[in-house]
């Protein structure tokens, strides 16, 4: 953070300076064109305002102001008169043309935030289904020998983080027993280097110099010491990087494992493996730091913290519907035509609550109106009345949680 904090000084300090540099080459320019007016305002088209839209729209209000004062110190010397109204002018102007820079840039972040969660949420599915796959290819293949999957496998591993066990021991014993990894250690990677998994602290970088992990870095891809690029000069016989959203996060350094099971399926299954193990335990860590809650569905109520999150950092809003029905007939229909109809995005919890049925339905990046359509549709298909004394229903911003928590009966106890 501290790091970054600098960076944005020295590239406002930059921008302070390119700003000047721009001011006084125009001054210049406009006192070798017209000596007597060299800020050339006094033409039927004021230049002084394409200058200072070049700099506002670029790097913002600030140095728009900045601009604007060094203009306003050679009005004051270059002038017998200060040009009190083309001053006011270019002022309002460039204020106009800040908001339009602050405007923009703040859409940008919401578009790159709503991507980065897009992209995150593919990640996560994409690992997901592969995993689901691969445990059911195990299951065919071993069903007699190992009749547990490797899914069931990584939930047993929540049961360990849970316990304050060893996780990271457990899953590479899971590795163990599904692909022979013989020996194997993870890595954590920060901006670059790597680090012990235990060191929480990042003080230490270990395994800088080794090619494979290089690679890895590099490239983003499982590595082996077959690999074209390689030279066979690595402690390690194959590594693997975890990448989310392009970014590599961890690595599995494999150091020994059978020959007939080095091959580059599994190293690929594995990749799939630890990088669902990772996502997993990274939402395990993020609820567990949180206070327990009344819905069954953690992942649902995970979601809730990361969209509630993104909206603080980025103002994109999401909604919350919740229905509440007293008939228990009617609120299994209510959610059984429900889920057939969300999008790919959406989410849907239910629970019980005061001897009601109550189902919330979480819209990312969708409005109030979005979630009433979706509404209005679903009694539709239902052939319900909005005013059906059995249902009551209410929309949430994401910023409302506290009260979705409260009508809702999702009300958080310690743990």
């Amino acid at each position: 953070m501290l790091a970054t904090h600098k960076l944005r000084i020295a590239v406002s300090k930059y921008a302070l300076l390119e700003t000047a540099f721009v001011i006084f080459g125009f001054i210049l320019l406009g006192y070798w064109i017209e000596a007597k007016d060299p800020l050339l305002i006094e033409y039927e088209i004021s230049y002084a305002i394409i200058v200072l839209a070049v700099i506002t729209l670029f790097h913002g209000s600030s140095n728009g102001i900045f601009a604007i004062f060094l203009l306003a110190v050679s009005m004051k010397y270059f002038y017998t008169e200060f040009p009190i109204e083309i001053f006011l002018k270019l002022l309002v102007l460039t204020l106009v043309f800040g908001e339009f820079h602050h405007f923009w840039n703040r859409k940008i972040s919401q578009n790159s935030s709503k991507n980065a969660y897009l992209n995150k949420k593919l990640d996560e599915l994409s690992n997901a289904f592969y995993t689901l796959k691969i445990s059911h290819d195990q299951l065919e293949k071993n069903y007699v020998f190992k009749p547990m999957s490797i899914r069931n496998s990584i939930r047993q591993l929540k049961e360990a983080y849970v316990r304050n066990q060893d996780y990271y021991k457990n899953f590479l014993l899971l590795l163990k027993k599904s692909f022979n990894v013989s020996d194997a250690e993870i890595r954590t990677v920060r901006k670059g280097k790597v680090y012990s998994i235990q060191d929480k602290h990042f003080k230490r970088e270990v395994d800088s110099k080794d090619p494979m992990i290089q690679m890895a870095l590099v490239k983003k891809t499982p590595i082996y010491v077959s690999s074209e690029e390689v030279e066979n000069n690595s402690a390690y016989l194959a590594v693997v990087p975890v990448v989310s959203e392009n970014k590599v996060l961890a690595l599995l350094l494999i150091k020994d494992m059978p020959f007939m099971s080095f091959n580059k399926d599994n190293l690929i299954s594995i990749s799939i493996i630890i990088s669902y193990f990772l996502d997993e335990l990274q939402k395990w860590k993020i609820l567990g730091n949180e206070k327990k809650h009344a819905l069954e569905d953690d992942t649902f109520y995970y979601e809730l913290m990361r969209l509630e999150k993104i909206h603080k950092e980025f103002r994109v809003n999401s909604t919350v519907l919740v229905i509440r029905s007293s008939d228990k007939l009617l609120g299994h229909l209510i959610l059984e035509k429900a889920e057939e109809n969300l999008r790919s995005l959406d989410m849907i919890s239910a629970h019980e609550y005061e001897d009601k049925e109550v189902i919330s339905i979480l819209f990312p990046f969708a409005d109030q109106a979005s979630a009433q359509g979706f509404l209005t549709r679903l009694f539709k298909l239902l052939k319900l009345d909005e005013e059906e004394p059995a249902i009551e229903h209410s929309f949430f911003d994401i910023s409302e949680l506290q009260i979705f928590r409260a009508y809702s009966g999702v009300e958080i106890v310690d743990a």
